[in-house]
């Protein structure tokens, strides 16, 4: 821990939630010349990344649950009540996370995140089923993914 001035100085290496609270602090009291820009800045880019990887997930098992349920009919009569329970639970964590730019960038990977979720389904279900039955153009909205009906 080094000092600057009265002001401590916590190691990101070594003290990350401490180094966290302090620059938390220098932000409040608005004591800029103290912060650790580079690996604040740093930090920051982390989040945004890990929140955008994090909807994009929910997203994809949705839309791979909602394909495994309406095509994957000789499975669906067993298993859709698990289904359904998941989309639930992946509807509800995204929309926890949900926020107004991360709602764009949702939006603009949907057909991207469509095709891995119909690649998914496809090798899933290659053993019984002939994959062309899965759409490969996506068929649900952001709407349809984020609404529980």
């Amino acid at each position: 821990m080094k000092v600057l001035g009265t002001m401590l100085k916590h190691n990101i290496d070594t003290e990350y939630d401490s180094w966290l609270l302090e620059q938390a602090q220098l932000l409040r009291d608005r004591n800029f010349q103290h912060l650790d820009i580079d690996n604040l800045v740093e930090e920051i880019e982390a989040l945004v990344r890990g929140e955008k990887s994090s909807v994009e997930q929910f997203a994809y098992l949705i839309m791979l649950h909602l394909l495994l349920i309406e095509y994957w009919y000789e499975e669906s009569e067993w298993n859709r009540n698990h289904w359904e329970a998941e989309i639930t639970g992946f509807r509800l964590q995204l929309n926890n996370k949900l926020t107004t730019n991360l709602r764009k960038h949702l939006a603009q990977r949907l057909d991207f995140l469509y095709s891995k979720a119909y690649q998914a389904a496809v090798k899933k279900t290659k053993s019984s089923i002939n994959g062309d039955r899965f759409p490969q153009k996506r068929k649900y909205s952001l709407e349809d993914i984020i609404n529980d009906e």
